[in-house]
């Protein structure tokens, strides 16, 4: 069966082709593929290719696009895309590439390792906001435990917290797609935390993991990071806006492992804080906190989220020990538990994370793209700014570049 006249009409040369290769690391590589809701054809007749053809023809893509009448800013992000894909397709080859390299290419960033002072300073922040008996990690551990909640009670807090996020992002940010709809599920076995699963038409699936205990206060930055502001909130827009509103065929997929996921990755970081600002942990205590019997200190919570947010980097380190310097495992998980305060259940889920050969690069889009783009909406207007990043093709070095 042939492609359809309708197809070609709706997607160009360069972004079907896009696709095409897309698929085609797909088929080595599962999960690569985050999300497809474009023209069925363009999947079906997906060519399967070896690594190496894939590199070969990625090349030539980045010919041809750079030879287009393109705008400048489509060719710039298509060019940093197709990067990203080459690197994933030249390491199924064969090649040999260093960790770190991977990383750069990939994600159009520049990995570096955060010195351990950095965290040593967050940690004497949270010395001195939780006094007590026992080590620090224990004080941590028994304060995150008083927001533990069953996963009864913190679906009924889901409910409340993306019925609220869906408003305020209505009314304070930017108009969202007509009939657009999330669904929250709780599931197990899983190497992250939580997940968006983009299907299109407006549509999300958020699954969110329970291997590891669910707190609540964790929740309201959880459903904002998945949902409103965040992942679903940008797909639905850019689907809207740019594949079905200009026919941009780059934006009926989602790719792992590509420059768009620091991007998604800082825009989803930064969601709550847009529509709660200030106010968020005040919001939590009165509205989320009474449905599981939690008592709130609001600033207390704020200043330590802050210094928790500052670890967050350590993950960055620990997949470099663990990638570009050969660390034993059992030392990486000593190293989060000694600087991050975790507990070696959760230790363990963050070195699963970063083993898994999947997401072994990913870890740096949160941290990265949350300090990349802060930077780059204060030195504007903020809520202008996050807007641009909702709907518009923006890549790390344009912002850089700014």
């Amino acid at each position: 069966m042939s492609i359809s006249p309708e197809t070609i009409m709706q997607i160009d040369a360069i972004s079907a082709a896009y696709i095409d290769l897309a698929f085609a690391i797909e088929r080595h590589v599962e999960g690569f593929v985050d999300a497809y809701f474009g023209p069925p054809e363009l999947k079906a007749h997906a060519k399967h290719r070896e690594p190496a053809e894939i590199v070969t023809a990625l090349a030539s893509l980045r010919e041809e696009l750079r030879a287009s009448d393109y705008p400048q800013q489509r060719k710039g992000y298509l060019e940093s895309q197709l990067r990203g894909m080459e690197t994933t397709a030249r390491r199924l080859a064969g090649e040999e590439i260093a960790y770190r390299d991977e990383v750069r290419a990939c994600f159009d960033i520049e990995p570096a390792h955060t010195p351990e002072a950095v965290f040593d300073a967050a940690n004497a922040e949270l010395e001195a906001l939780l006094p007590g008996q026992g080590s620090l990690a224990e004080r941590i551990a028994l304060w995150r435990r008083s927001f533990e909640v069953s996963p009864e009670v913190a679906q009924q807090m889901i409910a409340v917290i993306a019925a609220e996020a869906h408003a305020r992002t209505g009314t304070e940010l930017i108009a969202l797609p007509e009939n657009d709809s999330v669904e929250f599920a709780l599931v197990s076995d899983k190497p992250w935390s939580g997940y968006n699963w983009y299907l299109g038409g407006g549509r999300s699936l958020v699954e969110i993991n329970t291997d590891l205990p669910i707190r609540a206060g964790s929740l309201l930055d959880l459903v904002c990071h998945e949902a409103y502001p965040g992942h679903h909130t940008e797909h639905a827009l850019k689907e809207r806006l740019l594949y079905q509103g200009r026919g941009w065929g780059e934006h009926a997929i989602q790719l792992i492992n590509v420059p768009e996921c620091v991007i998604s990755e800082g825009i989803a970081t930064l969601a709550a804080d847009m529509i709660f600002g200030d106010d968020a942990y005040v919001w939590a205590a009165e509205q989320i906190y009474p449905l599981g019997g939690i008592v709130g200190d609001p600033e207390r919570e704020a200043r330590i989220a802050k210094a928790q947010w500052v670890l967050r980097a350590l993950s960055g380190n620990a997949a470099l020990l663990l990638h570009e310097q050969g660390a034993d495992p059992e030392d990486v998980v000593r190293y989060i538990m000694r600087y991050g305060l975790r507990s070696e259940r959760e230790a363990r889920q963050s070195l699963r994370f970063i083993s898994t050969p999947l997401w072994r690069t990913y870890t740096f889009t949160y941290f990265v793209g949350r300090d990349l783009l802060g930077r780059w909406i204060a030195q504007g207007d903020r809520v202008e700014r996050f807007r641009q990043l909702l709907t518009e093709q923006m890549y790390p070095s344009m912002l850089l570049d700014q």
